[in-house]
């Protein structure tokens, strides 16, 4: 599991990469695929029996054509090299190897047919690998212009300008047929396996982003409870969810108290720590079905699905004596108490809209703090 982690974590690195190092992974594919080609090359030359299987004349020259192939691969392979230094964006380069890329893959399709299954697999599958990885408009012309030399090639040897799969001889037999029959998946194995787990692995990859994504923007960053957008969506959510199966619903709405005097007398660091053991304290003391987010500043609120106002008054009593018995340490090293005050309010069978209920909150919030702070007030609808 750790080393498909770290497999994972390479792969979607390559989406962040430059555009010379995008290119450069086009060459470190297509090498291995000359280098398939060319021992597969080398097998059938030394059968036995290659004269029923493959044109050899041609076969020699198509070995020929792919250490050329290689050549070239590693050219290009040092060009990128040195552009990656010096201009590591060039999108240009990317145009050089998917063109090297699609073209020479038609080129060996065609030696073994341009209608045969590896052909068509090349030409749905490497699009779609290049999609993921690589400039957008390269990916379009690589694959118009692939597309266009394998059907010209294809009613080239319609036409009988060309020969249909120079290298192969058509089977004439069932060890013939079982030969090719086999030699078409070794042809596209690699590649289907290839594009198979490089698409599942930035898929995964994407997916987790995007929770990743979804969880810091509903997440407040310093004390990693709900945001507002989030708290007020899931109150929208309760209260719908209450409504709809007749349960009660309490909100409590807390500030905490002088919290000002905390960033003034001891600094935003401590008023940071502040903020943060308080949602700890209050995380703690809620049920496990209670949700709290921080509703902005020094307010916090916290939902509590199913409960009436005297088990709301439980919870948040909880909360409130806990928080005023916690020694927060400062940065001088000296330990400091925090209260909140706190405005609740239950609803049960009445539908009322959730702004409305915070303004209610709100209320019995300021009356909390006019009757002189650290303490509760219930409101009523």
């Amino acid at each position: 599991m750790h080393h498909l982690k770290s497999w994972r974590r390479y792969v979607s690195a390559a989406l962040e990469w430059s555009s010379v190092d995008k290119g450069l992974i086009l060459l470190a594919v297509i090498i291995p695929i000359f280098i398939q080609y060319f021992l597969w090359s080398l097998y059938v030359l030394n059968r036995a029996d290659r004269e029923t299987l493959i044109n050899v004349n041609m076969a020699w020259s198509f070995v020929k054509i792919e250490i050329f192939l290689v050549i070239i691969s590693l050219v290009i392979i040092v060009t990128g090299l040195y552009l990656r230094k010096k201009l590591p964006n060039l999108i240009f380069f990317q145009h050089i190897a998917l063109q090297f890329f699609s073209l020479s893959l038609v080129l060996m399709s065609y030696s073994i047919g341009t209608a045969s299954f590896c052909a068509g697999l090349v030409l749905l599958g490497a699009p779609v690998f290049g999609f993921i990885l690589l400039d957008r408009k390269a990916v379009w012309w690589a694959t118009g212009n692939a597309l266009a030399a394998l059907l010209a090639l294809s009613y080239a040897t319609a036409y009988d300008w060309l020969p249909y799969a120079p290298v192969m001889i058509p089977p004439s037999n069932h060890t013939s047929t079982l030969f090719w029959m086999n030699s078409f998946f070794f042809f596209a194995a690699p590649f289907f396996i290839l594009i198979i787990i490089m698409a599942d692995q930035l898929l995964v990859w994407w997916r987790e982003r995007e929770e990743r994504i979804r969880v810091i923007s509903r997440t407040d960053a310093l004390t990693g409870i709900h945001n507002r957008m989030s708290i007020l969506d899931f109150l929208n959510h309760e209260m719908v969810r209450a409504a709809r199966l007749n349960e009660p619903l309490t909100i409590a709405l807390l500030d905490l108290d002088h919290f000002k005097k905390v960033n003034d007398n001891w600094g935003h660091p401590t008023g940071d720590r502040v903020l943060k053991d308080a949602a700890k304290v209050f995380r703690q003391n809620i049920r496990n079905c209670d949700v709290l987010g921080r509703y902005g500043g020094e307010e916090f609120i916290i939902i509590l699905p199913g409960a009436d106002s005297e088990e709301g008054q439980k919870v948040i009593e909880r909360c409130r004596t806990k928080l005023a018995e916690t020694d927060i340490l400062t940065d001088s090293e000296s330990l400091i108490q925090v209260t909140a005050s706190f405005g609740m309010v239950s609803v049960h069978g009445q539908w009322v809209e959730s702004h409305q209920l915070i303004q209610i909150a709100d209320r019995a919030l300021y009356q909390a703090k006019h009757n002189g702070r650290n303490r509760i007030e219930v409101a009523s609808l």
